[in-house]
């Protein structure tokens, strides 16, 4: 398998920071669930709250970095061919899909960043870095970056979704192995 996408399929750099960005994804999005239902006194799975807040924002910007990286080396190589199993209305399902996916990974991040520090929460990397603040005290750009960060997190929960169905519609309903073409090391065709 060649590092980079090509006419023979997805590059093991693509698979390997698509599935990086989707578990980074999917702990962020556990990580809001829970920051936001606990208390400033109280712990879930052992972490209090305001470390929670800090690993959601040390994730974030962490994906940040990971979809900086994911757009060039989209760039770099050259996209396989679409899934001969795939219809045209799924085609165009998927590219709008991905761009709202693309676009998340620089606003959700961006987003967050904004509010933290133009609302003076700042954000503590790793528990253990303080950032400094580029922004300063903003309340009203951090009442609107607040908005579309929350606003972006759904648009982009229902671009998951029906990214992550339609995937399942072929691997489990038509059982085509569209999800093969994504796997690190994907299994041959029988």
């Amino acid at each position: 398998m060649s590092l980079l996408n090509g006419l023979g399929g997805y590059g093991a750099l693509t698979k390997a920071l698509h599935w990086s960005i989707a578990g980074l994804f999917a702990f962020q999005y556990v990580a809001a669930s829970i920051m936001t239902r606990i208390g400033p006194a109280e712990t879930a799975l052992g972490l209090s709250q305001a470390s929670w807040f800090n690993w959601h924002k040390t994730i974030g910007l962490l994906a940040l970095g990971l979809a900086v990286v994911r757009l060039v080396n989209r760039r770099l190589g050259e996209l396989p061919p679409w899934a001969p199993t795939l219809s045209d209305a799924e085609r165009g399902f998927i590219h709008r899909a991905e761009q709202v996916l693309y676009a998340a990974m620089l606003v959700m991040p961006l987003s967050g960043f904004v509010y933290v520090m133009a609302g003076g929460y700042g954000v503590l990397l790793f528990g253990r870095f303080e950032i400094a603040n580029p922004i300063g005290a903003w309340p009203t750009l951090a009442t609107g970056a607040k908005w579309l960060h929350i606003a972006g997190g759904w648009v982009l929960l229902a671009a998951l979704a029906g990214h992550i169905g339609l995937v399942l519609r072929h691997q489990f309903v038509l059982g085509d192995g569209l999800l093969r073409r994504m796997l690190v090391a994907p299994r041959q065709p029988d």
